[in-house]
């Protein structure tokens, strides 16, 4: 049954996103010169301009056979899990469902599971909550959706903090649609290690570089971040806390970060071209012409590349999948026998 829109909701706010903690945040990334990359969804206006961008740019929404990728994938976990009694799907990153609810209509017509329990997380709690829509609309009942509102970069024990949303005795199947280009891989991968149980299953999408040579695929991308568009959203963080359109420029490029790890990300950064002062959330900073401030990142992996890491944090890819043109991939993981990690 459809909800009234005058029904109240909760959703469970993480410490990570109580407002002394958001302040800190901010005044971290403007001391750092490094932005937050929660700090590019904050405002309706930010939200709207970050999914024309999707929409304009993003090959799950441009090509149709992508989409059919990610349904072929949910159709195989559906399988592999017949038979199961209680499942958990959890959601890290929900942004809004679109996904996820996919993957809980095929579950549920594939009869999977008896009784299925969604937890959609993410840093806003809004996008949580049209999640939450979503899930409802592919047949999860109210009763058996908690949306959540964290900041996975903040957090660095995952399965503690979802805890209490989650179910001690039911299996999990945990997703990690469109994360993954967005955290430094020494951070990611052990806190994805630590979220899988014995039982537990991890879904996970990754923006692929296409072609043979890795470098070059990365180049071919990089127009779907080197626009106007692009550019105008990651601006606008900036223009919230008092820059000016005027004081400096945005521009796109790809660099090897770590140094000699062989990654390649897409990276934009704010060059000020004149010196300016600000005074955001009670303190004052000061950019000197000339100076760069990271506004943002997008790791391009390979299929070996991400089984690679993978396998480095005790893990290992049991099935795999990726779009014709090679620029996405969906990657089914599981714990390996002897993986150290601790799960809480």
């Amino acid at each position: 049954m459809a909800q009234s829109s005058t029904e109240s909701v909760s959703v469970l706010i993480h410490p990570s996103q109580f407002p002394a903690a958001v302040a800190e945040q901010l005044r971290e990334s403007l001391r750092t010169r490094r932005m937050n990359h929660k700090f590019h969804y904050d405002s309706p206006r930010q939200a709207a301009a970050w999914l024309r961008v999707h929409e304009a740019y993003s090959p799950a929404r441009r090509d149709a056979e992508c989409e059919q990728m990610y349904s072929r994938a949910f159709v195989a976990v559906a399988k592999s899990l017949a038979g199961m009694g209680e499942l958990d799907v959890i959601s890290l990153g929900a942004g809004g469902g679109q996904k996820d609810a996919l993957l809980l209509k095929v579950l549920r017509t594939a009869n999977t599971v008896l009784r299925c329990r969604y937890v959609p997380v993410d840093v806003s709690a809004g996008l949580s909550l049209v999640s939450r829509a979503a899930g409802i609309a592919a047949g999860v009942p109210a009763a058996d959706c908690f949306p959540m509102a964290m900041d996975l970069a903040a957090e660095p024990n995952w399965s503690r903090a979802i805890r209490g949303v989650t179910r001690s005795d039911a299996r999990r199947l945990i997703c990690f649609f469109g994360m993954l280009p967005n955290f430094e891989s020494e951070l990611v991968f052990p806190r994805l290690a630590q979220m899988l149980g014995p039982e537990d299953m991890l879904l996970v999408s990754a923006n692929l570089a296409p072609g043979q040579f890795y470098a070059a695929g990365v180049e071919k991308v990089r127009p779907q971040y080197d626009n106007e568009l692009t550019r105008e959203w990651l601006l606008t963080s900036l223009l919230n806390v008092g820059i000016e359109r005027g004081d400096g420029a945005v521009a796109v490029g790809v660099e090897e970060f770590p140094l000699g790890s062989g990654l390649l990300r897409i990276k934009a950064e704010f060059t000020f071209a004149k010196a300016r002062t600000i005074r955001c959330v009670g303190e004052e900073f000061s950019f000197a012409a000339g100076e760069c401030f990271q506004l943002f990142f997008s790791y391009r992996h390979t299929p070996e590349i991400v089984g690679k890491l993978f396998r480095e944090s005790g893990m290992r890819v049991v099935e795999a999948w990726t779009d014709p043109v090679g620029e996405e991939g969906v990657f089914c993981v599981v714990r390996t026998a002897n993986q150290e990690a601790k799960h809480v």
